[in-house]
């Protein structure tokens, strides 16, 4: 699609139309959440709880996990622990099938 042949007036009605429906949702998350009750209330947990939303929407706790993440891969995903891990799975379907032989008597 060119550029030329988009219309600014479907532009503009398109924007507002977003613009209305993010007030109404606002709106609406005001009135189910009781906001303004809240803050007159507690201000300070209102004030708490959104700077910890922010801070955990705004990546703060990455940094901190981020190494224990990839230790955590990396160990899990060493060869040795992957062979260990297939051995068991290993061990327990057989041990499994033993189970369902073991009610057969011998012939």
């Amino acid at each position: 699609m060119a550029i030329d042949s988009v219309d600014p007036t479907q532009v503009t009605e398109t924007v507002n139309a977003v613009k209305d429906q993010l007030i109404d949702a606002a709106q609406d998350a005001r009135e189910r959440f009781e906001i303004d009750r809240r803050m007159r209330e507690n201000p300070w947990v209102v004030l708490g709880i959104a700077a910890g939303a922010g801070f955990l929407l705004g990546g703060g706790l990455w940094p901190v996990l981020k190494p224990v993440v990839k230790a955590a891969g990396r160990t899990a995903l060493s060869p040795t622990n992957l062979l260990a891990i297939a051995a068991a799975f290993g061990a327990a379907r057989a041990s499994s099938g033993r189970s369902d032989s073991s009610d057969a008597t011998p012939a």
